[in-house]
């Protein structure tokens, strides 16, 4: 009786999971196999329906071009210090403070932070081109010029590399800091109160105990942050539409270049495998150090 009741338990389950497992499979797994399938052919958007397998030819034309290694220096750099530094790194931070304030401060900081990672790509891009604009003087500059300052080009070959990584990680501080206040609410606060007790101040609490304990929600933020900031897109591309002269084309804007202005679909595939394999290789990488750690 009970063996019965556990197999229906388990078709029942079984069968729930079926919408989410065709959608996984439609979106994701299929397009995923597309763009591997694709990005071992020469097809085109001059014709569609002809076209014929070159092998690694698309791969082997990438790693010769400049402009490819140019863009897997910028993806990286972007990564590093756009989602690890930027997000993951001073997320935890700013949970760690917002966690010392009374409820009503910490509500209304969080819901600020928040407010950047509800706001959509395209608003985005358009409101820090008004900000950072050099050419007509956008909000900054125009405050720089008030103070009487020379305006500078944050936009600029030199600067706008630097100006796409605060940027994005603006767009996305609200999802770590939301992601590790949830962690440090489940911390012990015996622990924490008896650091205070030894003397611990609050930077040797936050690197000694909150931190080490945020395991889960490191390896977690890391792949997701990792993940979300390797596919952007929509913003970089209405700020600085990847210049100027390929300064911060990312590879997903060197991609969407390649298929849409040389219409070459094969060889954008292929720079889309890349990243998939960027991608997986950070986390599995994530997931090693993690693991090392733990066995300390």
């Amino acid at each position: 009786m009970l063996k019965t009741k556990s197999r229906y338990s388990n078709l029942y389950i079984f069968f729930i999971l079926i919408p989410s497992f065709l959608y996984l499979g439609i979106f994701f797994l299929y397009p995923i196999y597309l763009s591997f399938r694709y990005s071992f052919t020469n097809l085109s958007l001059y014709n569609l329906n002809h076209f014929q397998n070159v092998g690694f030819t698309n791969y082997l034309s990438l790693f010769k071009s400049g402009i490819f290694i140019h863009s897997i220096v910028i993806t990286i750099a972007f990564v590093v210090f756009s989602a690890i530094i930027g997000q993951m790194f001073f997320g935890s931070i700013i949970a760690y403070i917002l966690s010392s304030l009374n409820k009503y401060y910490r509500t209304v900081v969080t819901t600020i932070i928040l407010i950047a990672w509800a706001t959509p790509q395209v608003s985005a891009g358009i409101a820090w081109f008004s900000t950072l604009s050099y050419i007509p003087p956008g909000t900054l500059n125009s405050f720089i010029a008030f103070l009487g300052f020379r305006p500078f080009n944050f936009l600029g070959r030199n600067a706008a590399v630097y100006s796409i990584i605060f940027a994005n990680m603006w767009l996305g501080l609200g999802f770590s800091v939301l992601l590790f206040s949830a962690g440090i609410q489940n911390i012990n606060p015996s622990l924490i109160k008896a650091a205070t007790v030894d003397g611990a101040d609050p930077i040797s609490k936050f690197f000694r105990i909150i931190f080490p304990l945020l395991k889960d929600s490191i390896i977690t933020d890391l792949i997701l942050i990792t993940l979300f900031t390797l596919g952007s897109f929509t913003m970089i591309f209405v700020l600085t539409g990847g210049g100027p002269s390929n300064a911060t084309e990312l590879l997903t804007i060197y991609q969407y270049r390649t298929a849409f202005s040389f219409f070459s679909i094969g060889l954008a595939n292929a720079i889309g495998v890349i990243i998939i394999i960027i991608g997986i290789a950070l986390s599995l990488i994530y997931l090693k150090i993690v693991k090392i750690e733990g066995n300390i």
